[in-house]
């Protein structure tokens, strides 16, 4: 079967009869990333997040410095402890201070929605990790310059110590990590962390583009994440969990038909996951794909009010930024899109 029309298929199967791998989560952590902004991320990493949470205790750890996960996680709050408080003493030494004995947030205290999934905890995201990124590269070089992969190793292996430690501490069993849009510091030790990544691609060229970026970075032995691990004495990439192609369908009149501008992203995308097979564990990169709507008035709703889509009742309003938007109907589509995801992850 042509690839296409295999997720295609796929894909209206989800929607129409509720779909889903019944598999439950393969790997214990995974790194939500992509290296392009205004894909719906952080609405995605915020409903995962939730999905993920329904089979198993998860720490969730925010390393975008947007913050928009911690935001979302813990609205109105400002967390004293963040990300940084343990990452920069743990690469720089105690004269940064002690690494936090405790790291993380219960996010049922500040989001509602998680009192009825397993525990669930965040270490939220910081601001500060903009500059972050020339002090871990400074670090870096230097342990390089004397030689010494194994300090190479322990500084890319910083933030999966912290969070392995933290897991153990909190009893979690798996691991959602949200990135920036930006491969460099938090993202590129997200990625030294994660045993699988998740990509969200938008159906557009500057996407299309950054998947093939993403994939080559992974892979690629020239290029700065291979290059570190081979300083590091050998490390293993991530696997590919999935693709995530996002806001697929917008202006589709059918149900569970993308359009044809879509179809032709999705199919785009396949080539380029062809070219990098070996970076999934599917026999077929195809199996990997997954479509996800335009979510519209229910991820604004979801993002604004913390309420995950699978939590949202059709038919009720919401105020959000002044404005009254109401969950309509599609908003059960969405739900099964999710829900197959965390199914095959």
């Amino acid at each position: 079967m042509h690839s296409l029309q295999k997720v295609l298929e796929n894909h209206a199967n989800v929607v129409e009869n509720g779909y889903t791998a019944q598999r439950g989560l393969r790997y214990r952590s995974y790194a939500i990333s992509t290296l392009r902004g205004g894909v719906g991320k952080s609405t995605l990493a915020f409903n995962l997040a939730f999905e993920m949470s329904r089979q198993r205790s998860i720490l969730i750890a925010d390393l975008c410095a947007q913050c928009n996960l911690t935001e979302t996680l813990m609205p109105g709050e400002h967390p004293e402890v963040t990300i940084l408080n343990s990452l920069q003493p743990k690469l720089l030494g105690p004269a940064f201070g002690d690494i936090p004995s405790d790291n993380s947030y219960r996010v049922s205290a500040t989001c509602d929605a998680f009192k009825v999934t397993k525990s669930a905890y965040l270490i939220p995201g910081n601001p500060l990790l903009f500059a972050f990124p020339s002090t871990m590269y400074q670090q870096l070089q230097i342990a390089n310059a004397q030689n010494n992969p194994k300090a190479v190793r322990g500084l890319l292996e910083s933030l999966k110590s912290i969070l392995d430690d933290e897991c153990k501490t909190k009893k979690a069993d798996g691991i959602l990590m949200d990135t920036s849009p930006f491969y460099s510091g938090g993202t590129h030790l997200a990625w030294c962390a994660a045993d699988a990544i998740i990509i969200p691609v938008r159906v557009d060229e500057h996407s299309i583009d950054s998947l093939e970026l993403t994939l080559d970075l992974l892979s690629n032995s020239e290029r700065d994440f291979q290059v570190w691990n081979q300083r590091a004495g050998g490390r293993k990439s991530p696997r590919i969990a999935a693709i995530v192609m996002t806001m697929v369908g917008s202006k589709s009149q059918i149900r569970a038909t993308p359009d044809q501008a879509s179809k032709m992203y999705v199919e785009r995308a396949l080539v380029i996951a062809e070219k990098y097979r070996h970076l999934f564990d599917h026999t077929d990169p195809a199996d990997a794909f997954v479509i996800t709507d335009d979510f519209v008035s229910s991820g604004r709703i979801s993002g604004a009010k913390s309420v995950p889509i699978s939590k949202l009742k059709i038919g009720s309003f919401h105020m959000v930024e002044g404005k009254r938007l109401q969950v309509n109907a599609s908003a059960e589509r969405y739900q099964r899109e999710l829900a197959y995801l965390a199914s095959i992850i």
